[in-house]
């Protein structure tokens, strides 16, 4: 396993995974040069380049098995910086659709952010709508949002495990403070970078101050953390999310991860998660369940 090309392709299953048909079928498309099981639901096979119509191949049994595969290089599996999405990828919700759903405002709000999800409309468009629909509602609402979320499975072990072998750890998202501060604070994210309503008199003005005043500011952000703690991007990097504003930061990451994608993520990024949980991410980082913090 010392060869600079040599890929680790990471397999992981809900329940159990079968090993051997796996390292059998495998066997059909390329040469395995060894493998190492991480748990009763996850293996790795170590090989040299795979072609395209192989890799098309191996993902299509994936999926057909409802089998989450992620194929990186070895060499530079370990990471050092965690970046995460909020909504819909460290939790379950949407929390500022949920916002304006408390707020009693009658508008489509969930179609207008898959759109914006799918890259089909601009997502700074629709924050700029979202966010004026809550002019002169109580900001106790924010409440109400931060007691119903939902976190999604395996985040907590995630988080607990990255934290605990040296990752910087940050939460990146187009959420807004002080939902972001609450999540961030609840699975132990190190950082928390959101946008931030503009609050006078416990009221929503209809304005916010945006993570930066630039677009693609996820990205912004990952340039800004690599050049401040001397790090490259593409190799030192792992980044997760679902939707079209976290195109960035996965495209310019060492492994970048559509969890439950939207489909302009699924098209564009080839490693994700469709289903299984996010403690997947700690298999494809190479983990072994046994090393999991609970």
């Amino acid at each position: 396993m010392n060869s600079s090309s040599e890929l680790v392709c990471t397999f992981v299953a809900k329940n159990k995974l079968n090993h051997k048909r796996i390292i059998n079928f495998f066997s059909k498309i390329q040469n395995t040069n060894d493998y190492k099981i991480l748990s009763n639901k996850a293996l790795d096979l170590y090989c040299d380049d795979i072609g395209k119509k192989k890799r098309d191949r191996l993902r299509n049994f994936c999926f057909k098995n409802k089998i989450d595969i992620c194929i990186q290089l070895a060499k530079w599996r370990k990471k050092k910086i965690f970046l995460a999405d909020m909504d819909a990828t460290m939790i379950k919700d949407e929390t500022l659709d949920n916002l304006v759903k408390f707020a009693g405002i009658k508008v489509d709000i969930d179609k207008l952010s898959k759109l914006a999800m799918d890259g089909k409309i601009s997502l700074r468009d629709t924050l700029k709508f979202r966010v004026s629909y809550l002019k002169g509602k109580s900001a106790n609402l924010i409440k109400q949002v931060i007691n119903k979320i939902r976190f999604n499975e395996g985040s907590k072990v995630l988080l607990k495990t990255l934290n605990k072998n040296g990752y910087h750890t940050s939460l990146v998202t187009g959420g807004f403070q002080p939902i972001s501060t609450y999540v961030g604070k609840f699975l132990g994210f190190k950082k928390v970078i959101s946008n931030r309503f503009v609050i006078k008199n416990n009221k929503f003005t209809g304005k916010y101050i945006p993570i930066t005043g630039k677009q693609n500011s996820k990205l912004v952000y990952l340039n800004e953390i690599c050049k401040q703690k001397k790090l490259n991007k593409f190799k030192d990097t792992i980044c997760v999310g679902d939707g079209a504003n976290d195109l960035g930061m996965l495209q310019n990451s060492g492994l970048g991860i559509g969890y439950y994608p939207h489909s302009i993520v699924k098209k564009t990024v080839d490693n994700n998660i469709q289903f299984t949980d996010l403690k997947t991410i700690l298999f494809y980082l190479g983990f072994t369940e046994k090393e999991f913090s609970k």
